[in-house]
């Protein structure tokens, strides 16, 4: 039996030095530890005698409970190091100091591993950056990874393996027993196009005055007839070549309704529409996932929230959420999701730039910053929005060559790659080309290298 980890900690911050401690050792390695709360100045990893002492170059600085929280605190500029225990060819470092060293019994780790993951798997930049754009949300070009251009990569999974590699040394063997997964998701803005006259002349009105496509313009006028005759599918409703591609690779998808009723600002379609909710229960039937798109106003809305859930058919167990916009307030959305007891949230991407905004592909529990507790809700962050990555790469081949460099750091991990196409991004003008590219990207993220 392989002796249990014992970790001392300096004694303030208690509840922010157990959670990160607890989703390292317990969520991420998976192995018991015991803590020791002492007056030390760094935390010491002790096992066979050994140790490790990684250095506490911040929450050392703030001893009063949330002393920390405020926006001088955030960091503004990054150091790399370099160490053979790096995984990569440096390593950033967000609180510390780029120094390891090594004797036959101790490594000394003067990054702040855990204080640094705290900072990107909580967010708390976030709930103190004043800035927001027009829908609310933390610019991404007011976030420290992008604005110090580490936002593709998994900085917490890069410290989750230079932790693992210092405690091979002293004996620790850490084994990576996670398995890459692809969760292909789809948010369901509209649910279809051309239902209506209404939705058919705006259509149209795009087809000759944005596009200015006249041609296009009568292909719109022939598929509304079409379809109204049921000779044709509307251009929205990809459902099942979205799962016939999922199951085709093994994987099943999941779709994030909006629950938004006529009268509400979001309102595009309602799930009770007898179409509707048909599809809902043939993608349950074929077992796929259903989530909730929470509407616009619902991430700090409690009581809006509950309704939106009750919205769905009552034999639905909805457990998933991606709010719509990616709308976030930190830490009220986490929280509504967790008291409305939902199991996962895949809110937290950046708007304009792909890669990890937690700095981490695993799945982990999050933490309020306030009430200071680590709550039941997991976070799977999205990686991947196609029309973010659309805003900055135009060329196709470019496009799914960033996705598939973005899949093989997921897969380095063995973590999860989580991808978002919406199901209306295909069978129109400005994205037909790239039905290929998305049947490419998903026979190519099964492929384990």
């Amino acid at each position: 039996m392989q002796e249990l980890i014992h970790i001392q900690i300096p004694d303030n911050n208690i509840p922010e030095r157990r959670y990160i401690l607890d989703v390292f050792f317990s969520e991420f390695y998976g192995i018991d530890y015991e803590i020791e709360e002492t007056g030390g100045k760094d935390i010491v990893l002790k096992f066979n005698e050994k140790r490790i002492i990684i250095k506490d170059a911040f929450f050392g600085k703030f001893p009063e409970p949330l002393s920390y929280l405020k926006k001088e605190n955030i960091p503004e500029h990054i150091v790399f190091a370099e160490s053979k225990f790096s995984y990569e060819k440096n390593i950033p470092v967000i609180f510390g100091e780029p120094e390891i060293t090594v004797d036959e019994n101790v490594i000394y780790c003067g990054i702040d591993i855990f204080a640094s993951a705290f900072f990107m798997l909580t967010r708390w930049e976030e709930f103190l950056i004043d800035e927001k754009d027009n829908h609310g949300r933390t610019p991404d070009e007011k976030q420290f990874s992008v604005i110090n251009n580490i936002h593709e990569r998994a900085v917490v999974n890069e410290y989750t393996e230079l932790l693992r590699n210092m405690s091979a040394y002293i004996g620790l063997n850490l084994i990576n027993n996670k398995t890459y997964l692809p969760k292909i998701t789809h948010d369901i803005d509209y649910f279809s196009r051309l239902n209506s006259l209404s939705k058919t002349l705006k259509a149209l009105f795009g087809d000759i005055l944005i596009r200015k496509q006249i041609k296009r313009a009568f292909s719109t006028i022939k598929s509304y007839i079409n379809i109204k005759k049921g000779r044709e599918d509307d251009p929205y409703e990809t459902f099942d070549f979205l799962m016939d591609l999922s199951e085709s690779i093994g994987e099943t998808s999941t779709f994030y309704f909006i629950p938004a009723e006529k009268g509400e600002a979001d309102f595009k379609y309602s799930i009770s529409d007898k179409k509707v909710l048909s599809t809902i229960l043939g993608i349950k039937n074929r077992g796929h996932s259903i989530g909730v798109h929470g509407a616009y106003r619902s991430y700090k809305n409690v009581k809006m929230f509950n309704e939106e859930l009750n919205r769905f058919p009552t034999d639905f167990k909805i457990e998933e959420v991606r709010q719509h916009f990616l709308r976030f307030e930190n830490p009220t959305t986490w929280q509504i999701a967790e008291d409305l007891r939902l199991k996962t949230d895949s809110t937290l991407s950046f708007i304009n730039h792909v890669g990890f905004r937690t700095g981490t592909c695993y799945t982990y529990s999050v933490f309020n910053i306030l009430t200071r507790k680590k709550l039941q809700l997991k976070e799977y962050s999205l990686i991947v929005m196609e029309q973010a990555l659309r805003r900055t790469v135009s060329d196709e081949n470019e496009f799914f060559k960033k996705i598939i460099e973005l899949s093989d750091t997921v897969k380095k991990y063995k973590g999860t790659f989580v991808l978002l196409w919406h199901n209306s991004n295909f069978n129109v003008k400005e994205w037909e080309n790239y039905i290929g590219v998305y049947k490419k990207i998903i026979r190519t993220l099964k492929k384990i290298n």
